[in-house]
């Protein structure tokens, strides 16, 4: 693995440079820093040969030197992760369990994690303990999981197709459902799933599949019974309530999506960034430190006062090139994007400090 350093200061010129050491020596006070103010440094992630694909879907990171990352793959290795610290390693999950599809991880440590997906027409659950993985027994329920978070109280929630809902409570999974009332045939998964202090809340996606409409709703969970909040109907001149792309919790609830990013306040969605096209993460600490990744090699930081687009600190590549995934906690920052570098499809990690 190459990996490159970044020096990014706002005064200066950033200049890349090739290294071989496993990591960046930082003797400067540990305080909170924009991410135009941090040394980064960048890993690429190779699939199991040289023509498999692999693309990030979510990332999961317990501290700075414990971080898991699910791909996607077009074969059943390099679908999980996990940086240790110095390096990026492949969990070969299907050695142990066989083939199936990772969507998400979750859970409580690295010695202590679970993952979702599907293997043929059947939902996919396993455990890490910390050396194997080991299959879930689901009883044979269809369909897929693809989103997980985990409550205050320490439940997991996995979230997938057709309204499944499965619940964890530290001794088995137990199967739910949020049913869509439909008059006609549709397709519908949950396509994000968080949790606040007191409320799990959900986003689903619905395809109509005669007139191919597509609907959106946003929803929580209230008295043990699931419920939809809102909808919005695509149109071509549609506007979106709130983000239909994913959810995030920290301190408070935002949402991004197509057209912007969104904070849940009283009782509402407010509108906080305005945007051409679709954004696919948020991370923060507050309010005053926001990170949101796009397609198109966009990737935006918000201070409390402005948006600053930050893409420059992190990539020169083509222009399809995507961000996916991020975390941050103001002292240690990941920065997940896949596309092309010249002829070369790459999946690049960003870690700055």
């Amino acid at each position: 693995m190459k990996t490159f350093q970044f020096l990014a200061i706002v005064t200066l010129t950033i200049l890349p440079t090739l290294s071989c050491s496993e990591g960046v020596t930082d003797s400067r006070e540990r305080i909170i820093r924009a991410p135009q103010d941090m040394i980064w440094t960048a890993d690429t992630l190779k699939g199991f040969d040289q023509y498999a694909q692999l693309l990030p879907r979510n990332l999961l990171v317990f501290s700075a030197n414990d971080a898991w990352l699910t791909c996607w793959s077009d074969i059943a290795r390099g679908l999980i992760w996990h940086f240790d610290g110095k390096i990026w390693n492949e969990s070969n999950i299907a050695k142990d369990v066989g083939g199936m599809r990772i969507q998400d991880v979750n859970g409580y440590s690295s010695s202590d994690l679970w993952a979702c997906g599907y293997t043929g027409d059947e939902i996919f659950i396993a455990h890490y303990d910390g050396s194997r993985w080991t299959k879930y027994n689901t009883n044979g329920i269809k369909g897929e999981l693809i989103k997980m978070c985990k409550d205050a109280d320490g439940n997991l929630w996995a979230g997938g197709r057709n309204g499944l809902i499965m619940k964890y409570d530290k001794t088995k999974w137990i199967a739910d459902r949020i049913d869509l009332k439909k008059e006609k045939d549709i397709n519908y998964f949950i396509k994000s799933i968080e949790a606040t202090n007191n409320q799990i809340h959900f986003i689903i996606s619905s395809i109509d599949l005669v007139t191919l409409d597509e609907t959106y709703y946003y929803g929580r969970r209230e008295a043990e019974a699931w419920k939809l909040m809102d909808s919005v109907l695509m149109r071509p001149n549609s506007r979106m309530k709130w983000g239909n792309f994913k959810l995030f919790y920290e301190r408070e609830l935002y949402s991004v999506g197509l057209q912007g990013a969104w904070k849940y306040s009283n009782g509402s969605w407010e509108k906080i960034a305005e945007h051409d096209g679709e954004f696919y993460e948020i991370t923060g600490t507050s309010n005053d430190y926001l990170v949101v990744a796009s397609a198109y090699r966009t990737l935006k930081y918000f201070n409390g006062i402005n948006w600053l687009d930050v893409s420059n600190l992190f990539v020169k590549a083509n222009s399809s090139f995507t961000f996916r995934a991020a975390w941050t906690n103001g002292y240690e920052t990941f920065i997940i994007g896949e596309g092309a570098f010249g002829n070369t499809e790459k999946l690049v990690v960003w870690r700055g400090k």
